[in-house]
């Protein structure tokens, strides 16, 4: 799939139908909020929706605007680490093509507005008062007026070389790494489709996760040393320092983290300290991970 989509046009009004048409995708009963999907190369992109006095009390005005997150009123505050927070979370730091929809009173289907950028986000009281909510702080990227952004197609990546560590930058309102499809297909098939700690193999489920940031060193973006497959949960939770593991393979937890969730209790605080076969030989570099558990505020564990 070509990013942007070569048939969706700004300004124009599409329905539920049209929309599944154009992204090969399906939302069930209806379409709305923070819809994470990954292209036929694995590649993640977004389809956002905002609708006039929904829920979230949007703000939906040109340049940069406000678009509360996923989490309705009854299910209490909202959480950062739901998929569709995260995914936005994400990409602040990690930038990919989010398509923004938007639809006012009764009007029929929905006005594509042009991909948009996350800039920032915050933890806020809603008006209410009742409890907390994710406010996201969005900017248009393509249309007259604005900069380059991830509306104009990036050049095609060229063939994943193993000496080659360097992702290809991609210009946006914030400068990000992206890496080519040879590469991640090369850690894909390095890891037999499966997350290192859970074994998980549904594609949709995965992403390439990195130990070194690539954003902090495009350098060895796609340095084989630095990448390992994990599942999205599991990489959130890698990113946000909540778990590691050494050069033995053996898997450490951050001494607070105490999740509820019984998965990732199970998958992560109930292994610590315990050695992973599939962490032991993922072929990471030691100087990169000891790198990385050294910058950790907890590291040695204990």
């Amino acid at each position: 799939m070509a990013h942007p989509d070569p048939e969706i046009a700004r300004g124009e009004r599409y329905d539920q139908a049209d929309i599944e048409r154009l992204f090969d995708t399906g939302f069930g009963y209806r379409v709305s909020g923070i819809n994470v999907r990954n292209d036929e190369n694995g590649d993640r992109y977004v389809l956002l929706f905002a609708r006039e006095e929904g829920p979230y009390d949007d703000d939906v005005s040109a340049g940069t605007f406000t678009y509360v997150g996923e989490g309705l009123p009854d299910k209490g505050d909202q959480s950062p680490e739901s998929l569709g927070n995260a995914a936005l979370i994400e990409a602040e730091r990690e930038p990919v093509p989010i398509y923004f929809f938007y639809t006012a009173g009764d009007e029929p289907g929905w006005e594509y507005r042009g991909q948009v950028s996350v800039v920032g986000h915050e933890m806020v009281a809603d008006p209410d008062g009742d409890r907390e909510v994710l406010e996201f702080e969005m900017r248009h990227v393509d249309g007259p007026g604005t900069e380059t952004g991830v509306d104009e197609p990036a050049a095609p990546a060229p063939p994943f070389e193993a000496g080659d560590t360097t992702g290809r930058t991609v210009t946006q309102t914030r400068a990000g790494v992206r890496v080519s499809a040879s590469f991640k297909q090369s850690v894909y098939d390095r890891f037999d489709g499966r997350c290192a700690v859970t074994e998980i193999d549904h594609r949709s489920l995965l992403t390439v996760s990195h130990v070194l940031p690539r954003s902090d060193r495009p350098d060895i973006a796609e340095d084989p040393g630095n990448a390992l497959l994990l599942n999205w949960t599991h990489h959130f939770a890698f990113d946000a320092a909540l778990w590691t593991f050494d050069e033995a393979g053996r898997l450490w937890v951050h001494p607070e983290y105490d999740p509820d969730d019984r998965w990732m209790r199970e998958s992560l605080r109930a292994r610590h300290g315990e050695r992973l076969d599939r962490l032991r030989g993922a072929g990471v570099t030691d100087e990169y991970l000891a790198r990385r558990n050294e910058s950790l505020d907890w590291w040695p564990p204990n």
